[in-house]
């Protein structure tokens, strides 16, 4: 059963409100852009990998993406986790590009076709981590002792790997998305013996769900952007041009033709992205680039928005585009 599905990150969601309104020549655009594509490279290859654990939805697993938990003083991730009666399973998911030789001195380095080479962060050490950290949390949380082993999956096919035969690791923790039903058949065969009911994995579930807490970093600080750089105004949803304009009650793209009685909510879920969840009518109205306070207020109360205050001083709750 699919409890938590896969949605894009905060983080994304962010980087794709800058690249859409940033400002043309912006210093940091590019550094942006580069984020960005690498991590809806990263994003699609999670995605692609869903494909591989289709199977296992209707086998009695429960299957939770994108966690991020609670660890002492700070968080986890996990990409996906996998939940039976006899056993967890981590699944740690990569999209590289090249070739990864995993070396004697446990580094990573991955050799692309143009000659370059890079470095990278041991994934076998970042899940053996997450394992350690899930296992804390269990035990915090009163959860019965049960089996947690953990993969590193290569999403992109074309990734080779190679390693030193004595790096016995790499075929312990490392495999691609094809082989991935495989392995997992290896730990149904591994574990007969049931630690979970039924009822406590759903209540797990449950818990799982209620104590994540997605990432939500302040990119405006550290990419210092100023709201100068920003540009203003409702976009269109079919073309991206901005701003459109509103006639009537209704908005109008004069670029594409699009017309749309609530094309203020995508751009209100930038404003929220960008500054955060309070709004006052003023803010709507420079953010929106509407000269009337009276139809930032119909908006509001359309959208039946909760709001603290009164007057000048009220401000409304959006949520974010989680």
């Amino acid at each position: 059963m699919l409890v938590k599905d896969r949605s894009k990150s905060l983080r994304i969601k962010k980087l794709e409100v800058f690249q859409r309104r940033l400002i043309q020549n912006h210093p940091k655009l590019l550094t942006i852009s580069d984020e960005l594509g690498g991590r809806l490279a990263g994003h699609h290859g999670e995605q692609s990998n869903d494909y591989f654990l289709k199977p296992f939805l209707s086998k009695g697993y429960s299957v939770l993406h994108d966690l991020r938990l609670a660890a002492n003083d700070s968080f986890f991730q996990i990409d996906t986790l996998l939940i039976s009666t006899r056993y967890i399973l981590i699944l740690e998911i990569k999209y590289i590009t090249g070739t990864l030789h995993f070396d004697h001195l446990n580094q990573v380095i991955r050799a692309r076709d143009d000659g370059s080479e890079e470095a990278f962060q041991n994934p076998i050490y970042q899940v053996k981590r997450q394992r350690s950290q899930l296992t804390d949390w269990l035990s915090r949380n009163r959860v019965p002792n049960i089996p947690i082993h953990s993969l590193v999956v290569m999403s992109n096919p074309r990734t080779i790997i190679k390693s030193l035969p004595s790096h016995k690791d790499v075929l312990q923790y490392v495999t691609h998305s094809p082989y991935l039903q495989e392995r997992i058949q290896v730990f149904e065969k591994m574990h007969s013996v049931e630690k979970l009911t039924k009822k406590e994995i759903t209540k797990l579930s449950k818990l799982l769900v209620r104590q994540h807490t997605p990432d939500n970093p302040d990119l405006l600080k550290r990419y210092q952007i100023e709201e100068k750089d920003i540009i203003k105004g409702v976009y269109c949803t079919k073309c991206f041009y901005m701003p459109v304009v509103r006639k009537y009650g209704t908005w109008y793209c004069s670029k594409c033709s699009l017309k749309s009685m609530n094309l203020h909510l995508p751009t209100l879920d930038d404003y929220a992205l960008l500054y955060g969840t309070s709004i006052s009518n003023k803010e709507a109205c420079d953010f929106l680039q509407i000269s009337s306070r009276h139809v930032a207020t119909r908006i509001f109360s359309s959208m039946n928005l909760p709001y603290i205050g009164s007057g000048k001083g009220r401000r409304y709750q959006l949520q974010l585009p989680i």
